[in-house]
């Protein structure tokens, strides 16, 4: 990747974040507090800035979090809390279930992250949802199914035209896909991600 690309799309999403502060102050009353939906919207666009300075730390520098193992329950309530905060920002639910995931350990924090970033930038489409998310443990493979009719991303398309917009958060799903192994596929109502990991058979005998 380009430096140049790093920072157009970088530019791009800075852009669209003060854009998001911009609308939050021109609903408020200047003379009232924030109300609660607003203050949500704002903490949520505050984190979502943090999130684009950790990307763009990660793909300028090409370091990768550390990686390690959280039982499903650790796992989903992580994602949880921040499907939640996206979800009220763009007024669509996300429904976290258990599809066959509780009897592995699941990946952290770089898979946590991916997933909330992913879901971020279908949500606009799965409005007004609400959106399911599936999460299953097979032998070898972590899997993740959006049940919803929004498209694949077109920084994720196997082959994305080349006047497509670019965004940081495209370039870092992409990237980080790559560095997990980790391969999508769209069809009719559904997004699918598998991730693999050849030790998942061994996990799920020990703790079934």
């Amino acid at each position: 990747m380009e430096s140049e690309d790093l920072w157009r799309a970088a530019l791009h999403d800075f852009n669209n974040l003060v854009t998001g502060l911009q609308g939050v102050v021109d609903l408020g009353d200047p003379a009232l507090p924030l109300d609660p939906h607003n203050h949500a919207r704002l903490e949520t666009i505050l984190e979502d800035g943090k999130t684009l300075i950790a990307m763009a730390r990660a793909m300028a520098l090409g370091r990768m979090p550390g990686s390690g193992p959280l039982p499903w329950a650790d796992w989903a309530a992580g994602v949880r809390g921040r499907l939640d905060a996206t979800g009220q920002l763009f007024r669509c639910p996300v429904q976290l279930v258990d599809a066959g995931a509780g009897g592995a350990s699941w990946p952290a924090p770089l898979l946590q992250d991916w997933v909330a970033t992913f879901t971020r930038q279908i949500l606009p489409w799965a409005a007004p949802g609400p959106l399911r998310l599936e999460a299953e443990a097979r032998p070898g493979a972590w899997i993740l199914r959006w049940i919803t009719d929004a498209p694949l991303p077109t920084a994720l398309e196997a082959d994305p035209p080349s006047d497509a917009p670019r965004s940081l958060a495209g370039l870092w799903l992409r990237g980080m896909a790559s560095h997990m192994g980790l391969t999508l596929e769209a069809s009719a109502g559904l997004l699918q991600a598998r991730i693999p990991h050849p030790g998942a058979e061994s996990t799920l005998s020990k703790e079934n």
